[in-house]
């Protein structure tokens, strides 16, 4: 533990979860708006992608591992994929038949040309937390159980909190 004056003391501290239908209420009310909006952008980022085509293989990977979240990042900060939604990619080969530079029928034995590209399919999938998830607060102290039970803790907790 460290105090405001910089002294560290090492303390046994203990925990104690509290749930709260009404906390949870408003972080479900949240969640839920939060991830409408970056339903929005999701939709934008998934025309982006699918809109691009690459020549090389290497090069589709590539954009998949930043579009994941493994690439290198801004400002050195570990890049952030979606919060709400999860975005599967993957990468497919597209096989487009050339048009011939010179009329008329081709002879039996040309060979048709084709050029190989890839392009990038994506799929949304909505992540959706379990009933429990919102709504808990964790109370820590470094009173031992004898001094302080957790219901005299818990009601302190609240009286501080209903001055707020």
């Amino acid at each position: 533990m460290e105090y405001a004056d910089g002294r560290l003391d090492g303390a046994e501290s203990r925990f104690l979860g509290v749930h709260s239908s009404q906390l949870a209420h408003q972080a479900a009310v949240a969640y839920a708006a939060a991830q409408a909006k970056e339903a929005e952008r999701v939709t934008e980022h998934v025309k982006h992608v699918e809109a691009q085509w690459f020549a090389w293989a290497a090069a589709a990977e590539a954009a998949i591992a930043e579009y994941e979240g493994r690439g290198q990042g801004r400002r050195g900060r570990k890049p952030r994929p979606w919060r709400y939604h999860r975005l599967p990619y993957r990468g497919e080969e597209v096989r487009i038949p050339q048009k011939r530079t010179r009329r008329g029928r081709p002879p039996k034995a040309e060979a048709l040309q084709v050029e190989v590209r890839y392009r990038l399919s994506v799929s949304s999938e909505v992540l959706l937390p379990s009933e429990d998830a919102h709504g808990w607060t964790v109370l820590a102290t470094t009173l031992r159980p004898e001094e302080c039970t957790d219901t005299e803790m818990l009601q302190a907790y609240q009286e501080q909190y209903s001055f707020r």
